[in-house]
């Protein structure tokens, strides 16, 4: 039976995942992300890049939309 990286198997709706994204958290912080993926049964880096395009797509278009400071 072949491995597959776990984050592969679940990409993304927007596209395939190349870019990499590092991102300094404090230590509670990582662990709660840690703990938040696993209760949603997915790796740190599946949840992270879910939580980031939610963000992205969904709450961030939102915000521009309503908010005049953008320019929008």
């Amino acid at each position: 039976m072949e491995t597959v990286n776990e984050s592969r198997n679940n990409g993304s709706i927007y596209g395939k995942c190349t870019e990499r994204c590092d991102i300094p958290l404090a230590e509670d912080t990582n662990e709660r992300l840690i703990t938040l993926a696993r209760m949603a049964g997915m790796s740190k880096a599946e949840y992270g890049r879910l939580v980031i395009e939610r963000h992205i797509y969904g709450a961030g278009a939102q915000i521009a939309h309503r908010d005049p400071l953008l320019g929008l």
